[in-house]
C-alpha cells in the first residue's frame, strides 16, 4: 500500500513538474531578445537614442528585461521535453505539443477547443492523457535526480 501511494505522489509530482516547467519556459521566453532583421544596422540604435535632455530626440530609456542563464536553461529543457512527445505517446505529436505550449502561455481552454475543433473537457482530457504517458517517457528516459537539479538548482 506505501509502495502504491509513493508511485503515484511520484507521478503526480512529475506532471506537476513538468507542467510548471513549461509555464516557466513560456514566462521566460518573453524576455529573450527577438532576433533582428539580417541588414538592420546596429547603429541604428545610437542613432534614435540621445543623451542629453537638451536635445530634440531625447527620452527615457527604458529598462529591458531579459532573460537570466537560469530561465534560459529551463526554457531550453522544456523545448527538449515538448520533443519528448513522438508517436509513440499520441498520434498527432505536432498538435499536442501546440497544445501543450498554447496551454503554458495560459491560453483558456475554451479558445484552444475552438482553435483546435473539439470540446474544451476533451481537449482537457486528451491533454491530460498525454501528460501522464509524457510524464512516464521523461521519468524513463531523463533520470528525477537531473530533473530536480535542473528545475531548482541552476
Amino acid at each position: 500500500m506505501n509502495n502504491l501511494a509513493n508511485q503515484l505522489r511520484d507521478e503526480i509530482t512529475n506532471e506537476a513538474h513538468i507542467v510548471h516547467l513549461l509555464d516557466d519556459a513560456a514566462f521566460a521566453e518573453r524576455f529573450l531578445s527577438k532576433p533582428k532583421p539580417p541588414k538592420a544596422p546596429t547603429m541604428y540604435d545610437l542613432i534614435t537614442t540621445s543623451y542629453s535632455p537638451e536635445d530634440i530626440g531625447f527620452y527615457k530609456r527604458e529598462l529591458k528585461l531579459r532573460a537570466t542563464p537560469r530561465q534560459i536553461s529551463r526554457w531550453e529543457f522544456a523545448i527538449d521535453v515538448l520533443l519528448l512527445i513522438d508517436k509513440d505517446i499520441c498520434e498527432d505529436p505536432l498538435m499536442y505539443r501546440k497544445l501543450f505550449w498554447l496551454r503554458a502561455n495560459r491560453f483558456k481552454w475554451s479558445k484552444l477547443g475552438r482553435y483546435f475543433g473539439y470540446n474544451r473537457t476533451t481537449l482537457k482530457r486528451m491533454y491530460q492523457k498525454v501528460l501522464e504517458q509524457l510524464s512516464r517517457k521523461v521519468k524513463k528516459q531523463i533520470k528525477f535526480d537531473t530533473l530536480n537539479r535542473i528545475l531548482y538548482l541552476i
